[in-house]
């Protein structure tokens, strides 16, 4: 008898450590070995299973096991979002990115018909204890309370780091973009909105305005004010001068007189152009005197024209009023414009008009001209270099940045073709070159607000120790400059308009038109924080957007 039994309890151990943990690991009720199913009668001629077979029966339901938890596992992780099938810890990816989940239900609870089925299974058909299957589900119920409030816990602390990291952000972003370098002085500075007018600052700090037109009259007036942008005043409601638009009207800082040449009296709505050839003085913008009423050049309009250093008069090129091509001559005056001499009939650079001619006050080439940009019956990009007496005009080159270190040099600037911009020097030989009109359609149409600077060639060493060669020539920098963009500023994209610098460098920028109307605005590049610097930046960002 013992000796029939003994092979039969290893399998019987066998059995139910197979069935014990295919019933814990898998769950399924339909298996043929769980829930004290009847066993399959032994075939006949077989001999007893030895504990050896009693052991691969085992292996045989181990990996059986695991095959079913690798396919429930699949099956949690495919459906993983879904509530009623999330269990911890089989989805660690809901708890982390998705922890509201967690909150609605945070384990599935135990079913009672299912626990006391298990609980049968467990003691081969003995009878069950409900007292320990309420206590069980008390327990269940407990756990699951607990595991509820301490992942609401959780996620109210996720919200309250997100929400708080979010208004930082924000809040760091709008302290960004409201900081802008530039600073509005007076929206409506009181003198009606206009272009291609005059404006100048003169030594006393005022700032003085002529002439201009807007889109259906030519102003006569003068105007000043102080750089605060307040205290405007008309000087004269209609000057001698007569109303007149893309005219020059230069500042003398040796001997304080204002200066009006040129420009066109007419050109508006249908009316013909009326070119000028005139020049006028004032000392104080109020009493003007006529210094000649017919000089030898051309009539003209939107041309350029500088003072140098010793109080003498030079114009060059603009716009005769018959075509569009322009002019290229220069021409200068050494008795406060009553005389005129031709420097130079025609000059290297492509006869145009409505371009920007600056004088450099200082740096290396102090005294030099930069002639910008302009309108030849296209818009240029080029900038040419020379000296007021039209003896050396160059054409200057550019460094263009490309991908990584690699640099190309050519003949033209780096920002687009443009004419009708404003550009201005400061003491330290720093070119400015702001908005304009360009020649294909931009975020804004074809006006721009971009700023550009270009800094003063880099001299030689003036120590022994720096120099590389005996011949200064041999010592200066010879990689070409080039244009920096500055920030967009928060000033409407516009042409046609005026700008200068005070005594400290700072520049200026007023009036011009944009695309909604002319403009009475004054700008001065300071740093200032302001919500309409932020609106302006959101404004540019949706039209960039828009025009993609």
């Amino acid at each position: 008898m013992s000796h029939e039994a003994s092979p039969r309890s290893p399998r019987g151990q066998s059995g139910q450590g197979e069935d014990e943990d295919s019933g814990e690991g898998s769950g399924s009720e339909d298996s043929p070995r769980s829930g004290g199913s009847p066993r399959s009668p032994r075939s006949p001629g077989r001999s007893p299973r030895s504990p050896k077979g009693s052991g691969q029966t085992s292996a045989r339901g181990f990996f059986r096991s695991s095959s079913n938890r690798e396919v429930k596992r699949r099956r949690s992780l495919r459906s993983c979002c879904r509530r009623d099938r999330c269990r911890w810890p089989k989805c660690k990816c809901c708890v982390r990115f998705f922890p509201c989940l967690y909150c609605c239900g945070a384990d599935q609870m135990l079913n009672k018909k299912d626990l006391i089925e298990s609980l049968r299974r467990a003691s081969h058909g003995k009878a069950i204890n409900m007292a320990l299957v309420e206590d069980q589900l008390q327990q269940d119920r407990e756990r699951r309370r607990e595991h509820k409030a301490k992942w609401r816990r959780r996620w109210r602390l996720c919200c309250c780091t997100w929400c708080l990291v979010c208004a930082i952000a924000m809040s760091t972003l709008v302290v960004i973009f409201a900081i802008a370098p530039w600073t509005q002085l007076c929206q409506d500075c009181g003198w009606a909105g206009r272009a291609h007018f005059g404006a100048v600052v003169t030594m006393d700090k005022r700032i003085i305005l002529a002439g201009g037109r807007d889109g259906s009259r030519i102003f006569a007036d003068v105007w000043s004010g102080n750089l605060e942008g307040k205290d405007w005043n008309r000087l004269v409601e209609s000057a001698p001068f007569g109303p007149r638009h893309g005219h020059a009207l230069l500042y003398d800082r040796n001997g304080g007189d204002l200066y009006i040449l040129g420009g066109d009296a007419g050109g508006m709505d249908s009316s013909d152009s009326l070119p000028l050839r005139d020049v006028w003085r004032s000392t104080d913008g109020e009493t003007w005197v006529q210094q000649t009423a017919e000089a030898p050049w051309v009539p003209r309009k939107k041309f350029g024209a500088v003072l140098d250093e010793n109080g003498r008069l030079y114009i060059m090129g603009g716009l005769s009023g018959h075509g569009s091509g322009g002019l290229n001559d220069v021409w200068r005056s050494e008795d406060k414009g009553v005389t005129w001499q031709a420097v130079s009939r025609t000059v290297p650079w492509s006869a145009r008009h409505s371009f920007s001619l600056v004088r450099l006050p200082g740096g290396t080439l102090k005294g030099h001209l930069y002639l910008i940009g302009g309108m030849d019956g296209f818009q240029q990009q080029d900038v040419w270099l020379g000296k007021p007496d039209a003896s050396s005009w160059q054409l200057v080159r550019f460094t263009h940045p490309r991908e990584m270190s690699y640099e190309e040099f050519k003949y033209y600037a780096t920002w687009e073709p443009r004419a009708e911009t404003a550009a201005v020097a400061d003491s330290r030989g720093m070119t400015k070159l702001f908005a304009g009109r360009l020649g294909k359609k931009g975020p804004e149409g074809f006006f721009s607000r971009e700023a550009f600077q270009l800094p003063s060639p880099e001299d030689a060493p003036s120590e022994w120790w720096q120099k590389q060669n005996s011949d200064d020539r041999l010592n200066v920098r010879r990689t070409p400059l080039q244009w920096a963009k500055n920030a967009d500023p928060p000033w409407v994209a516009r042409s046609g308009l005026q700008t200068f610098v005070d005594q400290d460098d700072t520049a200026f920028v007023l009036g011009g038109e944009g695309k909604d109307g002319f403009k009475a605005d004054l700008w001065k590049e300071v740093t200032s924080f302001n919500f309409q610097n932020l609106y302006s930046f959101l404004e540019l960002t949706y039209l960039r957007v828009v025009s993609r």
